[in-house]
This record gives C-alpha cells, structure tokens and sequence, in this order.
C-alpha cells in the first residue's frame, strides 16, 4: 500500500483525560502510517512534532498544515485533529485520482447536553485524505494571495465549493468517500464555533444512543470530561 503520513493538529487545550484517551485511540488508527504532530507543547509521540507558536486563528490551521505537508515525505497525507475519533479504516483509504477526499462518514456529539450521536453530511478539515503535492500547491496558492493570513470569513475546506468561490481561487473540487465504521466528532466550547461556545448549535435530524464499534454516547462522552 502506498505510503501515507497522518499530520495531527493540536493546540493542546483539550482535557487531559482525553488527551491521553484520544492518543491510544489516534495511535491504534494511525497503525505503520507516518504521523507528524503539531502542537504548541512539545508531545513525545509521532515521528516528528513541529512546535507552533503562532495565535491561535483558522487560517494557521492552513498554515500549520501547510508545515506539516513540507515536512512528511509520503504521496499522500491525511489531517488528524485533537476532538476526533478515529477508526484504521479512514487511514486506510487512499485517493484514487489527484484531488481532495473528505471522508463524511462521521457522528458528532456535543459535550454540554444529554450524549446523542447525531449525523451532519459535511466536509471537515478533520477528515482530508490527499495528494501531498496536490495540498502543496494549494495552500501556497492561496497564502500568496493572503500572505498575512486568510480572513476568517473566507478559511474553509480545500476544494470545498464555497471556500473556492469565497477565496476566489482556482481549486479542484473536492470529492467524498465513506468508510464503514465513522468518525466520531466532538463539538466543545473550546473551538472556533461560536455556536458551540454558546452551547446553541443544533443536532443533526438522524440520532442515535449507540452506534457499531464506538458504543453507547453515554460511555463515549464521559472520556471527554467536561460533560454535564
């Protein structure tokens, strides 16, 4: 199988019960696939970790993968965030063409009310799986253009259909795929969604109390730590 380097974004603001949980379940996906780690405090797992200082904003998100992409030396790479579980299978995938894939196979659960899992059917930076260069090329598109940052307004997914038109650059349109066992997604106030924040961001209308190979919501969550 063609190699592949999982590039692992963290600002290290995540309790530290799910840090350590959220590492064996990270290491256990990543398998025998490169991973590089990019954090703001020195982390003692992976095969590299680039240390970040820059403020914290989603255009360095972009930046940091940016980095990340430089550094591995695989055709292809795979972004892993702090929030986000992982199975082996989404790892496992590899593009079958030179273009951006989103894996939207993926539950989401919010860590402020009653543990439900809820579906959402859309792209996230969390699950790209890429062309190395094909990233490469990308990004340094689009920070030459917004060399002192990409506006908050107009960040977005690579190839995601909006963030072309708002960024006014020329991308290939992103694609999806759907492994069998999900994602898992945490929605916390710790992030950039101000909705979240506010806990007011709504579920998705398809729910569930347990789902295959993750278990109840209830046993989930709790690894979190900020659930009540």
């Amino acid at each position: 199988m063609t190699e592949l380097t999982v590039i692992f974004l963290t600002t290290n603001d995540v309790p530290k019960k799910w840090a350590e949980f959220h590492k064996k379940t990270l290491l256990a996906a990543v398998g025998k696939n490169k991973l590089i780690t990019i954090s703001n405090k020195a982390l003692d797992f992976g095969n590299m970790n680039l240390i970040q200082k820059e403020p914290r904003s989603r255009s360095n998100v972009y930046r940091q993968l940016l980095r990340g992409a430089k550094h591995a030396k695989t055709e292809f790479i795979a972004v892993a965030e702090d929030d986000v579980l992982y199975p082996k299978e989404h790892f496992d995938f590899r593009p079958p063409c030179d273009n951006f894939f989103y894996n939207n196979c993926h539950w989401s659960l919010f860590t402020w009310n009653k543990p439900v899992y809820h579906w959402n059917d859309r792209m996230g930076n969390y699950s790209l799986v890429a062309s190395r260069n094909l990233v490469i090329k990308t990004l340094e598109k689009i920070f030459r253009k917004f060399p002192g940052g990409i506006p908050e307004e107009k960040t977005g997914e690579l190839g995601r259909a909006q963030t072309i038109r708002s960024q006014g650059i020329r991308q290939k349109l992103a694609n999806k795929f759907y492994t069998t066992v999900p994602l898992v997604v945490f929605h916390h106030d710790r992030g950039f969604d101000e909705l979240a924040k506010r806990k007011r961001k709504r579920m998705g209308l398809l729910r569930a109390y347990d789902i295959p190979y993750w278990g109840p919501a209830s046993k989930l969550v709790k690894k979190w730590g900020w659930a009540h």
